[in-house]
């Protein structure tokens, strides 16, 4: 027994050592001036290892010199950054950069004692490598289980993390880019900057061959039956809407649901239930004098166009679309057709154009991002409309979606609805014409999957999705909140917000 634990120790600090001994390796530097950021990715090129950092650990811009030469990993980086109080710490193939005097402001777990699980809380931010801009709409997934969120338009992500999945590694990944695995170790000093690195296609090493688009589409439909379950499960979403107009806040709803998710194939109607929700409204514009568009928890159901095939994907309409292959991309480590759609010359109807995003290995559907044709978006204002004030005109500027699809137990189930819809609106018997944006946005982010025990709601606990969601009833709960992974919404939004409700509590 004592030579166990004895080799158990040798094994822990042989590996300690080699994470150490990692940091102390040679790398051989030409001298190159740059920002420190393009400095630290020529180290990268020369290592192989990956920098995470959380914001305001680098300063990223800052210029700086290294002089040609053979330097050790750590001394080149605290060469290029001039941190000579910067922390590193060595996980697989990343070195994470912190300052020990930023760890008592770091977000630590946080333990939901009153829940039936305890959990922690990641954050962080997925950007581009060579541009440094934010990647919105990035899967995060941990792997292997159904729990998972995406980023949003800031590149932002915050992801709860039961204690019995502490062990797992998160997956990153984004159509175009290649995709990341990480430790959750990466994580345990704040909330860093993951940068991910645009996919490039070696020709030489593919055998293009020509794939006709319509070919692709047809494909993609038959092998529904095996890319898509016929059974039931239960998704835990959140779901998100708000309302923008004249550039100024106006509301934000945001909810958690559970929702019977009935097969691709079935006839029957997805149930919701709803678990909480909350609400915010800008005072200075009440409902009366808005306009209600189409958006809401029933609007995010049908556009499952695997489950609800749109006109573009219905082989009747075959004759109205014409389809073209514009190349491939690369996601995960597999490679996606990249087809685009639009409808033919001399059909006038306001219908949809868009690409589609499908697997070259499975043929399934991973995302597709469609729009209203602008050359006839303005016929389609009265059609999206729930309720407006008699002395309003609404005339329709953009509609736009984007719907993607992540695997899960050899199935592919909706994982992110994204609607944006932009309207100009404009009083009646005006002297002047003057108009104002309307900009009406959703989200709905499937956070788990559950296929035990599935069920149908009882009738008195569905949510009714034909109503106009902002004015269901409900009650606040803050404790329930903090257990559910959610998008985080952009940072300006979210500064309005915060002022907005300390304009309410000191005026109610």
């Amino acid at each position: 027994m004592k030579q166990l634990i004895f080799i158990w120790l040798f094994l822990i600090c042989s590996l300690m050592s080699a994470k150490a001994d990692e940091l102390d390796r040679n790398i051989n530097m030409e001298r190159k001036k740059g920002t420190v950021y393009e400095l630290l990715n020529r180290v990268s090129e020369r290592s192989g290892m990956l920098f995470i950092y959380e914001k305001g650990v680098v300063n990223n811009d800052q210029r700086a010199t290294i002089a040609a030469g053979v330097y050790t990993l750590r001394d080149a980086i605290l060469q290029i950054t001039g941190e000579k109080d910067l922390q590193l710490k060595v996980i697989d193939n990343h070195v994470l950069l912190y300052k020990e005097h930023t760890v008592a402001s770091v977000s630590l777990p946080v333990l939901i004692a009153d829940s039936l699980f305890s959990t922690k809380t990641i954050e962080g931010y997925v950007r581009e490598r060579l541009t440094r801009e934010a990647i919105p709409y990035c899967s995060i997934l941990l792997e292997g289980t159904g729990v998972g969120t995406v980023t949003n338009s800031d590149g932002k992500f915050s992801l709860k993390i039961p204690d019995s999945l502490s062990r797992a590694r998160i997956s990153i990944t984004h159509i175009g880019y290649l995709s990341r695995t990480l430790s959750l170790d990466v994580f345990s000093e704040g909330k860093p900057d993951i940068y991910l690195e645009p996919a490039t296609i070696q020709l030489q090493d593919v055998v293009v061959r020509y794939v006709p688009a319509q070919k692709i589409v047809r494909e993609m439909l038959d092998h529904r039956y095996q890319n898509y379950s016929k059974d039931p499960v239960y998704l835990t979403s959140f779901y998100r809407e708000g309302v923008e107009y004249g550039g100024h806040f106006v509301s934000l709803t945001e909810a958690v649901c559970k929702i019977y998710k009935s097969g691709f194939d079935s006839f029957e109607d997805d149930q919701v239930k709803l678990l909480k929700m909350r609400h915010v409204q800008n005072p200075r514009y009440p409902d009366s004098l808005l306009v209600k568009v189409q958006a809401g928890v029933r609007t995010s159901l049908i556009l499952d166009i695997i489950k609800h095939l749109p006109d573009f994907l219905t082989p009747e309409r075959d004759h109205v679309f014409t389809f073209t292959r514009v190349g491939m991309e690369h996601i995960d480590s597999g490679m996606v057709h990249v087809v685009t759609f639009e409808q033919k010359v001399g059909i006038k109807d306001p219908l949809f154009t868009g690409t589609l995003y499908i697997n070259a290995d499975n043929w399934a559907l991973l995302k597709a991002e469609f729009e209203i044709n602008p050359l006839y978006i303005r016929q389609v204002g009265p059609n999206y409309v729930i309720r407006k004030s008699k002395s309003l005109d609404i005339e329709a500027q953009k509609i736009g979606y984007t719907i993607s699809y992540q695997p899960w137990k050899e199935h592919y189930w909706i994982q992110h609805v994204r609607g944006d819809l932009h309207f100009k609106i404009k009083r009646k018997k005006s002297l002047f014409w003057s108009s104002k944006p309307l900009t009406v946005y959703f989200d709905m982010a499937t956070c788990a999957i559950d296929d035990k025990d599935v069920k149908h709601f009882p009738n008195k606990e569905r949510l009714s999705t034909g109503r106009i969601f902002s004015q269901t009833p409900f009650g606040y709960d803050a404790d329930f909140w903090e257990r559910f992974n959610t998008i985080p919404p952009e940072e300006q939004l979210t500064k309005t917000i915060a002022k907005l409700l300390l304009n309410i509590e000191e005026h109610p």
